[in-house]
């Protein structure tokens, strides 16, 4: 690491390896260390931090339904009031179905769009929901 890196200790291990995942999936570099009691200790450099630091409060998504029954979109916002007000517009503007908001854990969120990849994939299976078996 440069000089302009900086250290955050992770007392939850789930954040720690939410950033890690992040790390490597954006190709970026980060060094860690197990730390006693179960806690991480994280260093990554400057623009990092920063970009760790937006994701470190929890963000807001709902889903919507696109011009057809199994076209779905996933939306995220910043904040609660941000993602209500999204859904309202895809109700006036377009007509559009959507779900209740779901509030996504900073963990989670560290993932950035591996997570929300993922996410989106499971949705899009609904329309297709069958008994199995």
């Amino acid at each position: 690491m440069t000089k302009s890196s900086v250290s955050k200790i992770f007392l939850n291990q789930d954040e720690a390896i939410a950033i890690a995942l992040n790390a490597m999936t954006s190709k970026r570099t980060i060094q860690y260390e197990c730390l006693p009691e179960g806690e991480v200790r994280i260093t990554v450099d400057q623009e990092y931090a920063a970009l760790l630091k937006e994701k470190s409060a929890p963000s807001y998504v709902y889903v919507q339904e696109g011009g057809s029954m199994s076209e779905l979109y996933l939306h995220e916002h910043e904040t609660k009031l941000g993602a209500l007000a999204g859904r309202l517009d895809c109700a006036l503007a377009g007509a559009y179905k959507t779900g209740a908001v779901v509030e996504i854990a900073p963990c989670l969120r560290a993932l950035g769009s591996v997570f929300y990849a993922t996410a989106e994939a499971l949705v899009g299976t609904t329309p297709c929901l069958v008994f199995y078996g």
